[in-house]
């Protein structure tokens, strides 16, 4: 019942390390399972980063331009996605990204038929699929923004630092600029905050005027195995990034549901994120 985009901004912010652990720990009620896409421009790094190509085969997003011009993106996904789940229980998928950024252009008229599929089909079959989407720091603008156009919540990861706040702002400006030209209200965007840098999360909020959705840990540690893999050792899956991911994906499962459930409700007043997080906290 969601669908979540993750977009960031130069300076090393963390977007698919934050987007892979919160695959690996969304929370997967009345049976369904949880699809992260990779749909950065740039290409996609978990397969030979988080995976170290220990994968044979050649799986991923650049395979769907061809399905698409053929007519065939629904029947021919299945065949792109990739099973971390734990053994036998086929909930947890990936979709690779692109293997060369050259790639993107190809996929011009893919990305909004993509985005429909994830917003109006997959998410709805059974078993249903919650979407995490990947924008890494180019999808917010060009083509590939048809995507982000999917989602009931985007989520933008900075650090607390000045660097990452002056390099999500014209991110975020992009973003809000594309959610009005096409009739969507900006309340949909909201921060993942690192806790790395000398400035407080609400400074961080002011400066780009958007609520905080969640703050993650800065775990050198346990992100170096989310973006170049190796053995975390037994306390991986406890660790401080994956507990405090677990915590995020809860939330952001949460605000997508009551965005949803606020869009079809006739009359209901609208809600801004910021709202929807106070309540969450009352």
């Amino acid at each position: 019942m969601a669908v979540i985009a993750f977009s960031g901004a130069s300076g090393g912010p963390g977007v698919t390390a934050t987007a892979l652990a919160a695959l690996l720990t969304w929370p997967l009620r009345d049976g369904r399972r949880v699809l992260l896409a990779e749909c950065d421009p740039d290409g996609g790094s978990i397969a030979a980063g988080y995976l170290e190509s220990r994968i044979l085969g050649d799986f991923g997003l650049h395979h769907l331009q061809v399905s698409d011009r053929r007519g065939h993106l629904e029947q021919d996904f299945w065949h792109q996605v990739m099973d971390l789940s734990e053994p036998g229980s086929l909930d947890r998928l990936l979709l690779p990204g692109l293997t060369d950024p050259a790639q993107a252009a190809g996929l011009h008229q893919t990305w909004p038929r993509l985005g429909q599929f994830f917003a109006d089909r997959l998410q709805h079959q059974e078993p249903g699929h919650d979407v995490l989407i990947d924008l890494g720091r180019s999808g917010a603008t060009g083509a590939a923004n048809a995507v982000a156009r999917s989602a009931d919540i985007t989520a933008v990861v900075v650090r607390r630092t000045l660097r990452s706040t002056h390099a999500a702002k014209p991110r975020v400006q992009a973003l809000r600029k594309m959610l009005m030209d096409h009739g969507r209200e900006a309340t949909r965007l909201g921060l993942i905050v690192i806790d790395d840098g000398p400035y407080a999360p609400r400074d961080i909020a002011e400066k780009l005027e958007l609520p905080v959705f969640a703050e993650l840990p800065f775990d050198p540690k346990a992100a170096r195995v989310l973006t170049h893999g190796g053995d975390g050792g037994r306390g991986f899956g406890k660790s401080q990034l994956l507990r405090a991911s677990a915590v995020m994906s809860g939330k952001l499962q949460n605000l997508a549901v009551q965005e949803q459930q606020r869009l079809h409700t006739p009359g209901l007043r609208p809600l801004t994120a910021l709202d929807r997080l106070k309540g969450s906290n009352a």
